[in-house]
């Protein structure tokens, strides 16, 4: 897959979630049920993170969802929400031993499925948008020769008709000059450079409030 096509099937599997129930953040098969789902976002939507992160806390609690990523995610959602940022950044730690342990074979071995390469890790609500910050389990390359990598991506959603509406991702590459610099992608899969990091992988929350910024919202 080239650099173009990589990025239009990044804008398509981002519209999935139009469809998708938004808790479904990772490649995991398990699910929770719609009532739990509903329940939690409802409390992230009103961004009272307290109430979401106890609502985690007591699913995670039951036998057997002691080890899900959707739940770790929504608890890392949650946290991160509360500002509590080396406490998600222990939970980013878990996830990412889970999926190492559970799923990195299988995902290697289907050759780097686009739509189970990502979770969630942060949300951003405002009035009538928004934003969410996703990282990949593992650098995601940006075409077959591996040229380079994609390490986090955004999507900002409409509220009202759950649609995405704009789409930025961090890339490192020779395209980059080996800098991470985030980009917007258009419906046409064409980049376009919004900021540079230099050769330091910058800290997602510090990305989130860029693009807050950004799109004045």
């Amino acid at each position: 897959m080239n650099h173009s096509a990589f990025l239009l099937a990044l804008i398509c599997a981002s519209s999935l979630w139009i469809t998708l129930p938004l808790s479904l953040l990772s490649e995991s098969t398990d699910s929770l049920s719609a009532q739990v789902q509903e329940k939690i976002w409802q409390e992230i939507y009103s961004q009272d993170f307290h109430s979401s992160k106890k609502l985690v806390q007591l699913e995670l609690a039951k036998s057997g969802k002691n080890e899900t990523i959707p739940l770790l995610s929504l608890l890392e959602i949650s946290l991160n929400g509360l500002q509590r940022y080396k406490q998600a950044n222990d939970i980013r730690k878990k996830i990412l031993s889970i999926w190492e342990s559970k799923y990195k074979k299988s995902f290697l071995e289907e050759n780097y499925p686009i739509n189970l390469a990502t979770w969630t890790r942060m949300v951003v609500v405002k009035p009538d948008s928004l934003l969410i910050g996703a990282e990949y389990f593992i650098p995601y390359p940006i075409n077959s020769s591996k040229e380079g990598f994609y390490y986090h991506k955004f999507t900002l959603y409409n509220r009202f008709s759950k649609k995405p509406t704009r789409f930025f991702k961090l890339e490192k590459s020779s395209i980059t000059n080996q800098e991470y610099r985030l980009y917007e992608i258009n419906s046409d899969g064409e980049s376009k450079q919004i900021k540079v990091y230099g050769d330091i992988l910058p800290e997602m929350k510090d990305e989130m409030n860029f693009l807050v910024e950004f799109l004045s919202i």
